[in-house]
């Protein structure tokens, strides 16, 4: 991928690699020296080799998340890469008619292609041009009776075709269309497997005048002229296919091949299109078109209004920005030709200049745009690589997202690791501080430790992803089973790079920050096993504080005295310089801390009121759900500052203080996001990186709340183990060792709580009752089939004569018309794209389309809307595409959006009026009314779902297009319901003359449904493998507890516990420890899910919310029976200690 995490691929890749060589170098020197340190630290690994391989287990999940997730972007990208170059061959752009027809394909003369030949001659980045028809056709194999519908067929010049590119038949001869005879054509693999026809066959084309036969020439190879992808094709020589259509003279396309292949040619396509645009644009007309832009302050006011929509929309504001860049330097060239001959930014410049109040100047520049363009130049093959780059970005960012649940918990593993390590070792390294070592020898000690650990778990995740994001593919190859894409697995070596160095890195991080913590243990308290606070070192004078505050505001600096004076170590000095991005802020925010002393509680208090201020002032909704998280925080420090002066019991006000941290902290974060929305202005939608921050912040106060209350949990326990007098001394001693190592306890319980939360999330938002299995017809409307012909094949007179009409309820007629649309009065007053249906009356009698906004004036329910727009041709209906929805991971929408109405809007509305016309076109627009909006279900199937749509009675469309247009798509109700699939063929068969597709609705919307909830169950299984790092923290946990408590299991023995009761008591505690992660995770899952849910509603009328208690039932299953196979083998080995032995153990 070009890009990864929105930097640049390749650099980050590189960076990556010299940073990991810079701290390999780093270690190497320091080991070097001191290599009895790297035995010490790394002694130890092959000695536990379970407890190693544990470890490895749960630290290697980063990497293999981030390997899978770049292995699915990468094959993505790929796939629709392939895609893309194998449909269009050596094709780079695509020269088209200019856009000014309605309905069917546009021609125009040959006579333009000649004068191209002649202007692109002396062009040397162009190779080969190439003029030809491309139409779909229906197409039947008589004899077998098979059919396809939507066949695609090409008409090739063979004066030019030879040279543009090599047709190779299936045995690999090199076959030419000047070769066809009359009557004779070419077809690929694909046309041959779908009507199963073979050479010398014949094959019925039919055309608006009729069915005509053809002999079958010779079977292709699919690529380039003869079609990439799965896709049928047909190849005609130009001239058989300009008389069977009665187009002679005439073709719909000019295919432009850039110099050199693959990537070379792609690099050319900018320049070759400038220069196309430039020569197929009227220069005179674009001169003026510059003059008119250079008057009125013009150039200032793009450059305004770039500014004002950076953040919503980049690719507009950049254009925008290089439009003045060319008016105010007087740039008048290829590069102002290009951007001005777009279409899309011809209807941008009108909408600013009729915003701005220059009428006049917008009137000029419609009149002359019309003239601009002689014909469009599509940089398709450039821009079929940027759409795959968009996709992949967006997949590789989804499953990131869902990963980073799973990547923060192995952090929290390695974290945990380390504080066991430390605490196992403690007397052992109070010794080595005794006889010598210093504390950054310990630091040096266990990070070389750790970095055998990262080095060994980064090669085996990045191993285990590659082979995950193949499995994930071939997955995903079922679920996308289209004839036009085809999944193809790869894997670059920027990404397996990527994958490593960042696992590693993320890894090492926090194994550094683990080691300087676990090296902070003081020499008196490690030999004679006190409590930190019988040693407590006195607190630094207040002087000292500011001086270490004032030294780190200019961290680097400091860092480079240090280096040169030699304090604390060069090395050390030198590798904190290394990462001063991190460091600097970090040593900042700590010294704050000291500084501030008691009232530590104003640090977060003075960030989060500049980030409240922040959010508020610059409408950032990230910034101000931060700042009030963050406000959370100092309430709750406040309260303990106070507890710690006016409360004697410590662990009272512990208590009072954690509650109230947490639960304030879970509440704020907990909030639905237009809570405040009624006094505050409407706020930014936080980013999709914002939930992985969010879940993380919820789960640390829910563990801060519940570790905070143990005493309360334990007397709970006691209660209900009361009536079981059999388990209840060894209940209670099993849960007493981890209530009192509550930080280990806690980053547990942390870890199950992240990954059950996000699979609950998934859980319960596939247990909501999706409302299209109880209530298809909000999906279908009511209908059975919907059907589409050809446009260029329309049906001639009335369509219900052809049919057995006792068959039907319901047929319902409409047509499609490409429009442009504004707002008369609203904000988006500029000219978008979008479509209008106009629909027969028998559709607005029968649809059982909803009204998720509809204006009470024109009536009081759905179905008194619809007729309003009978009575009143003026009156239109809207889907719900109009609404912005604000998408982070897709292109963005550039089709008509309403200012009027917003996500989450009261169902009533008031109407608003916009004017439309027709598509690139200066006519005058018609005035018309927006009465109602249909819910987003209904616009799953509807008419142009993928972009604004309106709906209208039949008149309206002739009017806007000042043309008759025909009907193209048509609906069925059936009255016998179930014959839907049958009577789908039975169609096809009726109107094959017009390529007539149907398809049943309600199979369709099952397909849709199951397709959905598969790709639900993929994401579920990619987050669900954080479970395979809880498990063996569970598992390490216990390794460590068998350890540390040798001796107690000793005393439990001699007292009379048998080996039945020990085993049993570290099973409880495993499975206790996992029930409080599952716990936490499932009320934040449904809560989350809750508020999710409450979005989904405002928009989705009827949808229920439910919990799926089988699907959670199975999930508590497998994560509890998990974590006791994790922890049986341990359970074995205490349940085998000898009394005598256990006590003579030191």
């Amino acid at each position: 991928m070009e890009k990864v995490f929105g930097l640049p691929a390749t650099e980050l890749a590189l960076g990556m690699t010299i940073f990991l060589a810079a701290i390999f170098l780093i270690i190497g020197i320091g080991a070097a020296r001191r290599f009895i340190l790297v035995k010490m630290g790394s002694r130890n690994i092959p000695r536990r080799k379970g407890q190693s391989t544990l470890i490895v287990i749960g630290l290697m999940l980063s990497s293999a998340i981030i390997a899978t997730s770049l292995g699915i972007g990468d094959t993505v990208r790929y796939s629709v890469r392939s895609v893309a170059l194998d449909f269009l061959g050596p094709t780079d752009e695509i020269i088209e008619g200019p856009g000014r027809q309605m309905v069917g394909e546009e021609y125009f003369d040959y006579a333009q292609f000649q004068n191209i030949e002649q202007v692109t001659q002396n062009n040397q980045d162009i190779e080969a041009l190439l003029p030809l028809i491309e139409i779909n056709l229906p197409a039947s194999n008589d004899v077998l009776e098979l059919a396809e519908s939507n066949m695609r067929v090409r008409g090739v010049d063979g004066s030019y075709s030879d040279n543009y590119d090599e047709l190779q038949n299936l045995s690999g001869q090199t076959v030419f269309i000047n070769s066809l005879s009359s009557n004779e054509i070419y077809i690929n693999s694909d046309a041959s497997e779908t009507l199963k026809l073979q050479t010398g066959e014949m094959i019925s084309v039919y055309t608006r005048t009729g069915k005509f036969e053809f002999s079958v020439r010779d079977i292709l190879k699919n690529g380039g002229l003869a079609g990439g992808g799965r896709n049928p094709y047909i190849l005609f020589s130009l001239g058989e296919l300009q008389e069977l259509l009665g187009k002679q003279g005439q073709i719909t396309n000019i295919y432009v091949s850039n110099r050199g292949t693959g990537e070379e040619s792609l690099k050319l396509s900018e320049d070759v299109t400038k220069f196309l645009r430039s020569e197929l644009t009227n220069t005179e007309v674009a001169t003026n078109m510059f003059g008119v832009l250079q008057g009125n302050n013009i150039p200032d006011i793009l450059l305004e209004e770039s500014d004002s929509i950076k953040q919503t929309d980049k690719e507009t504001s950049k254009t925008l920005s290089q439009l003045s860049a060319y008016l105010t330097s007087n740039d008048f060239g290829d590069d102002f030709i290009k951007e001005i001959s777009d279409y899309r930014n011809q209807l941008t410049l009108l909408g600013i200049l009729d915003k701005s109040g220059l009428q006049e100047d917008a009137m000029k520049i419609s009149a002359l745009s019309s003239t601009l363009t002689v014909l469009r130049v599509d940089d398709q093959k450039s821009d079929s690589v940027r759409l795959a780059e968009t996709v992949a970005t967006g997949v590789t960012t989804i499953f990131s997202i869902f990963g980073s649940f799973s990547i923060m918990v192995g952090m929290l593993l390695i974290f945990l690791v380390f504080v066991l390590l430390a605490a196992a070792r403690s007397t052992e390294l109070g010794m080595a501080r005794a006889v010598g070592l210093k504390r950054r020898d310990l630091v040096q000690l266990f990070t070389y430790e750790g970095t055998i650990y990262a080095f060994l778990a980064a090669m085996l995740g990045t191993l285990v992803g590659v082979g995950l994001s193949f499995g994930l593919v071939f997955i995903l190859q079922d679920l996308i089973d289209t004839d036009d894409f085809v999944i193809t697995p790869y894997y670059s070596v920027v990404s397996l790079l990527i994958s490593f160095s960042s696992g590693l890195i993320l890894t090492f991080i926090t194994v550094v920050f683990s080691a300087y913590r676990a090296s902070n243990l003081n020499i008196v308290v490690a030999i004679r096993g006190l409590k930190d606070e019988f040693v407590r070192k006195a607190p630094d004078p207040l002087d000292k504080k500011a001086k270490d505050f004032g030294w780190n505001l200019i961290f680097p600096v400091r860092q480079l005295v240090w280096i040169v004076k030699g304090n604390g170590g060069r090395m050390k000095n030198f590798g904190l310089l290394l990462i001063f991005p991190i460091a600097w802020p970090i040593n900042i925010l700590t010294s704050l801390f000291r500084l501030s002393g008691k009232h530590n509680y104003l640090v977060p208090g003075i960030f989060s009121s500049l980030l409240l201020v922040s959010g508020i002032s610059t409408e950032t909704g990230a910034s101000f759900s931060m700042g009030l998280i963050g406000s959370a925080l100092t309430i709750g420090l406040f309260v303990r500052y106070l507890c710690a002066r006016f409360i004697n019991d410590t662990e009272t006000g512990n208590q009072i203080a954690g509650t109230l941290e947490g639960g304030l902290v879970l509440l704020s974060n907990s909030l639905p996001f237009d809570f405040f929305n009624r006094w505050l202005p409407d706020l930014s939608e936080p980013g999709p990186w914002f939930w992985p921050v969010g879940g993380a912040i919820s789960t640390a106060a829910a563990v801060w709340l519940l570790m905070s209350n143990t005493p309360i949990l334990i007397a709970i326990l006691n209660l209900i183990l009361s009536r079981f007098s059999g388990l209840k001394a060894v209940t209670k001693t099993a849960i007493s060792y981890p209530m009192a190592a509550k930080f280990r306890t806690g980053l547990t319980v942390a870890m199950f709580g992240l990954i059950i939360f996000t699979l609950m999330i998934f859980s319960v938002l596939n247990g909501i009752q999706d409302v299209t299995t109880e209530q298809p017809q909000r999906v279908t409307g009511g209908y059975d089939i919907k059907a589409t012909i050809t446009p260029d094949l329309p049906i001639t007179g009335d369509v219900r004569d052809s049919l057995d009409m006792p068959d039907f309820e319901v047929v319902a007629g409409a047509s499609n018309v490409r429009v442009e649309v504004r707002e008369s009065e609203g904000e988006n007053n500029t000219y978008k794209g979008a479509r209008l249906v106009s629909l027969e009356n028998e559709f607005f009698n029968s649809t059982l389309w909803e009204m998720a906004h509809f204006d009470p004036s024109y009536g009081s329910t759905d179905r008194e809307i619809w007729q309003a727009l009978v009575n009143d041709e003026t009156l239109v209906v809207a889907n719900a595409t109009i609404i912005p929805s604000g998408d982070p991971f897709g292109p963005p929408d550039r089709s008509f959006k309403t200012s009027f109405i917003e996500s989450g809007d009261l169902e009533a509305m008031d109407s608003f009026d916009i004017e439309m016309k027709k598509r690139r076109s200066s006519t005058d627009p018609t005035q018309l009314t927006v009465i109602g909006v249909i819910e987003r279900l209904a616009s799953g199937t509807g008419f142009g779902a993928s972009g604004a749509t309106f709906y209208s009675p039949i008149a309206l469309g002739p009017k806007i297009a000042q043309e008759e247009v025909p009907l193209d798509t048509f609906y069925f109700s059936l009255k016998e319901k179930d014959g839907a699939s049958n009577y789908s063929q039975k169609l096809e068969k009726i109107f094959l003359a017009n390529g007539l597709n149907a398809v049943s609705l309600l199979d369709q919307l099952e397909e849709e449904r199951a397709t959905s909830n598969a790709f639900n169950k993929l994401f579920q299984g990619f987050s669900g493998l954080g479970l395979v790092v809880g498990v063996a923290a569970i598992g390490v946990l216990s390794v460590r507890a068998v350890v540390e408590r040798r001796q107690s299991i000793g005393v439990l023995r001699a007292i009379g516990f048998r080996s039945s009761m020990i085993r049993t008591q570290f099973l409880i505690e495993s499975s206790f420890i996992t029930l409080l992660g599952i716990f936490v995770g499932i009320c934040l899952g449904i809560l989350q899910s809750w508020l999710i849910f409450l979005e989904i509603s405002k928009e989705l009328e009827g949808a229920k919310f439910s919990v799926p208690i089988g699907e959670v039932g199975v999930l508590i299953g497998i994560t509890i029976i998990a974590s006791i196979l994790a922890s049986v083998i341990p359970a074995n080995e205490a349940s085998k200690t000898y009394p005598a032995e256990a006590l003579r153990y030191e």
